[in-house]
């Protein structure tokens, strides 16, 4: 039985259509089609991708043996200001590709979040970030510029519920094709 996604990754482009049947994948952006052979795959990652406020979007990349990859996501763009979250599309085709993927090839490598090195980066301008906003702060209030003191808390706050997630999310680790990282997927219902 085939099992399909279809999503628009930009605000501007057509629609990437993927085609699950057994251990090939098609995938068609309109322009090419290409046919993956999932034995090929090598790795498979998920990740939290931070999208405009209010909306979540998560990305599987796979990466083939010989450096190709393609990924798909949660967010499909109607519009340059519309994005529907296709939650229950995405959590099934995700579940089935990945377990396509572990039968073709039962070595490749399920990876959840950001390679270390991006992902200890984020951490270490976060945390200086919201170090140096305290110090901003601090200097405000003791020159008495209690309004200053109040925009640069306001600036933090915001700043740790944008980047929170990033960081907690996407921490590199690595999880079973038949267990996905319930946290990098959109919520059902």
């Amino acid at each position: 039985m085939t099992k399909t996604y279809t999503h628009s990754p930009r605000p501007v482009g057509g629609p990437i259509s993927f085609a699950l049947d057994g251990d090939r994948l098609t995938v068609d952006s309109g322009r090419k089609v290409h046919e993956v052979r999932l034995g090929a795959v090598e790795t498979v990652r998920m990740t939290y991708e931070p999208g405009r406020v209010g909306q979540k979007s998560f990305r599987t990349k796979v990466t083939l043996k010989d450096g190709k990859n393609f990924t798909f996501s949660s967010l499909s763009w109607r519009s340059m200001i519309e994005a529907e979250q296709l939650t229950a599309e995405y959590r099934s085709f995700a579940q089935s590709l990945c377990d396509a993927i572990a039968a073709a090839n039962p070595e490749a490598r399920f990876i959840a979040g950001k390679p270390y090195w991006l992902w200890f980066s984020t951490t270490v301008v976060a945390i200086l970030s919201l170090l140096l906003m305290a110090y901003l702060i601090w200097q405000a209030l003791n020159m008495g510029s209690t309004g200053v003191a109040l925009i640069g808390a306001l600036l933090a706050i915001v700043g740790v519920w944008q980047i929170e997630p990033m960081v907690r999310l996407n921490k590199p680790r690595f999880f079973r094709s038949n267990a996905l990282p319930e946290e990098l997927m959109p919520k059902a219902g």
